[in-house]
């Protein structure tokens, strides 16, 4: 477990502080305000830990988008997805699995090129992936999809960021794409894909990364509440 030390600086998601003294299994703390507080070390030492790993994560993240930026090979995607029947976001672990494609979308997307899910029920952007290795071919009805074919595309996706729910989504009558400027008056298909340049799709993926990191937050922030309430 992680120790902290007597005029060690620290972070928690009220701000910056200083260990003053510690009492196992509580300490006491100094923020950059001149406040005090008393803390569990536990909980603390979790919250450090996670914010932590945020930092790593926004610098490995930051070192992928400019490695994709650098590849000209690189697409961008809309896909439409109808939440209320069977896709790829409808069923635990959609996130470590796959997405859904066609034969002819097949032909179209590839290792490497990024996706932002947009929900048709809420008209909502939700969601940020990278497809991560080539297709494998396997019949839908294995992944619950209701379909005629036979024999479709799946292709392996990472999440880098994804909304709570698609009620806190973005909206898509609160951005303005220069690729799709009537995007708002386009009727999409389930399952379709829609090409987008790059500085739209970074758009969007800053936006929806800064409302999961604002959601984790959020998490966290209850956490503390109850912790100071105690």
């Amino acid at each position: 477990m992680f120790e902290f030390e007597i005029n060690g600086q620290y972070i928690n998601r009220k701000g910056e502080y200083t260990v003053v003294d510690i009492y196992p299994p509580k300490m006491l703390v100094k923020y950059a305000d001149g406040s005090t507080a008393e803390l569990n070390m536990a909980i603390q030492a979790r919250i450090w830990e996670n914010i932590l790993v945020e930092q790593e994560a926004e610098a490995a993240k930051r070192s992928a988008r400019s490695s994709r930026s650098s590849s000209s090979k690189t697409q961008h995607f809309i896909k439409a997805i109808n939440l209320s029947s069977p896709t790829e976001m409808a069923f635990a672990g959609w996130a470590e699995r796959v997405i859904f494609a066609t034969p002819e979308q097949a032909q179209k997307i590839q290792q490497g090129d990024r996706i932002i899910y947009y929900a048709l029920e809420t008209q909502s952007f939700i969601a940020v992936a990278t497809i991560t290795s080539p297709a494998n071919t396997a019949d839908p009805k294995d992944y619950f999809y209701t379909t005629d074919l036979e024999e479709a595309y799946f292709f392996p996706v990472d999440v880098d960021a994804a909304a709570n729910s698609p009620e806190k989504g973005v909206t898509d009558d609160s951005v303005e794409m220069e690729s799709q400027p009537n995007f708002r008056k386009m009727t999409l298909a389930p399952e379709s894909y829609l090409q987008i340049t790059e500085d739209d799709f970074e758009l969007l993926a800053e936006i929806l990364t800064e409302i999961a990191e604002e959601d984790e937050d959020d998490l966290d922030e209850d956490e503390f509440v109850e912790e100071e309430e105690d």
